[in-house]
C-alpha cells in the first residue's frame, strides 16, 4: 500500500505540475486531487521543491527502465542496441506528459534554477552517458574512426535524435506525431550520422521502416 500511495502522489503531482506549472501548484492541491492528507505528502517529501525534484528523478528513472531490456544486446552489438534504445527513447521524450513537465521546468527555470539543474542531472546527463557507453563499446570493437571524440559524439547524437524533436514539440510544433514520421526522421539522421563516425568498412545503416 505504501508503494501504491507513493506512486499515486508522484503521478498526481506530475500531472498537476505539467498542467498548471510549478508556482501555481500547491501541496494542498496535490493532496486534494490525490485524496490523501497533506501531512501524508510531507512525511515523504520535505517541500514542494523536493516533491518536484522527485517527480523529475522518477521520469529519468522511467526512461532508463524502459530501455533496460535492450542492454543485454550491448556487449556484442553496441550500435544496433544503441539504435533500438534511442528510437525507444524518442517515443518517451515526445510523450505528452513528458512534454508538459518539460514546459514547466523550462518555463519556470529562470525563477527556480535548481529545477533545471536537477533535470539535467537526472534526465539529460544519463541519456548522454547511456549513448556514451554504447559508443565506447563500438570503439573498443574497432568500429569507429580513430579521431572520434566519444563524449562529444554522444552529446551530438542524443541532441540530434532526441533533443531536436523534443524541442520542436515543446515549442508547440506538431512534428513527428506519427510513428512512420518518427522512423523516417530517426533513421535518416542515424544513417547520415553513422557515415561520419564509422570506419569505411563498417556498416550500421538501417532501413527506413523500423519497429519501435
Amino acid at each position: 500500500m505504501s508503494e501504491e500511495l507513493d506512486a499515486l502522489i508522484l503521478k498526481t503531482a506530475g500531472r498537476l505540475f505539467g498542467e498548471q506549472g510549478y508556482a501555481a501548484t500547491s501541496i494542498e492541491q496535490i493532496a486534494a486531487v490525490a485524496q490523501v492528507g497533506k501531512q501524508t505528502i510531507y512525511r515523504r517529501h520535505a517541500s514542494k521543491e523536493d516533491l518536484f525534484k522527485t517527480v523529475i528523478s522518477e521520469l529519468g528513472h522511467t526512461f532508463l527502465k524502459a530501455v533496460a531490456s535492450d542492454e543485454s544486446y550491448s556487449s556484442d552489438k553496441p550500435l544496433p542496441t544503441l539504435h533500438r534504445t534511442l528510437r525507444r527513447l524518442l517515443d518517451l521524450v515526445l510523450d505528452p506528459e513528458t512534454i508538459a513537465l518539460s514546459r514547466t521546468f523550462v518555463g519556470e527555470g529562470w525563477r527556480f534554477p535548481d529545477l533545471i539543474t536537477h533535470a539535467g542531472a537526472h534526465i539529460f546527463d544519463p541519456l548522454e552517458k547511456l549513448a556514451l557507453r554504447f559508443l565506447t563499446q563500438a570503439e573498443m570493437a574497432g568500429q569507429l574512426k580513430t579521431d572520434c571524440k566519444l563524449q562529444e559524439t554522444s552529446r551530438i547524437l542524443v541532441g540530434l535524435l532526441l533533443g531536436w524533436p523534443h524541442q520542436q514539440v515543446l515549442f508547440g510544433r506538431h512534428v513527428l506525431s506519427h510513428p512512420d514520421d518518427r522512423d523516417h526522421y530517426f533513421n535518416a539522421c542515424w544513417n547520415n550520422f553513422m557515415h561520419g563516425v564509422l570506419k569505411p568498412d563498417i556498416s550500421c545503416v538501417v532501413p527506413e521502416k523500423t519497429a519501435s
